[in-house]
């Protein structure tokens, strides 16, 4: 049993990876983690460097090593690791796939609180709320194919319904 975590940036896809691996012990991977390790840069500096199409070719290389091993059993995706053509089919085919989709509202501040990710840049200028909720606006469609989509911040029953899967 895999489960993935999909969601727009901010979402809580690692910290909610994380809490499943404290109350299972399965191996967990936070993937956004996994390509800069393989990289040897930072995502923000992959980006800077070498383009965005240079990073989605790295995070395809590490999806594909993930995948290939059983030992993984909690993905922490990047938020726009489901955007890549034919991700939905591979994801669901491998495993349960849970949409983190908490509120906008609740999503800027988080977002703020990190603003050197590259896809909220734009020559070298953070974008705007308003640009950044028609960035998220667009990327919903990356997440239809999930199982289950949570608006509400992940609870304790969550984590328990999910851990019942592994039994």
């Amino acid at each position: 049993m895999r489960i993935f975590f999909i969601g727009y940036m901010g979402a809580g896809k690692s910290h909610t990876a994380k809490q499943l691996e404290e109350a299972t012990g399965r191996k967990c991977i936070d993937l956004d983690v996994a390509i800069e390790e393989q990289m040897g840069l930072s995502i923000e500096v992959a980006f800077a460097q070498q383009g965005e199409v240079f990073f989605r070719n790295q995070e395809a290389l590490v999806l594909d090593r993930v995948l290939s091993d059983s030992t993984i059993e909690i993905v922490a995706c990047g938020g726009g690791t489901s955007c890549a053509e034919g991700a939905g089919a591979l994801l669901t085919g491998a495993g349960l796939v849970v949409h983190l989709d908490p509120p906008f509202e609740v999503l800027v501040p988080r977002l703020r609180s990190n603003p050197t990710r590259p896809l909220l840049m734009r020559s070298g200028a953070v974008l705007t709320e308003l640009e950044i909720k028609a960035h998220w606006e667009g990327r919903k469609s990356c997440y239809a194919f999930a199982h289950e989509r949570l608006v509400h911040p992940v609870s304790h029953r969550d984590i328990q319904r999910w851990t019942a899967l592994f039994d």
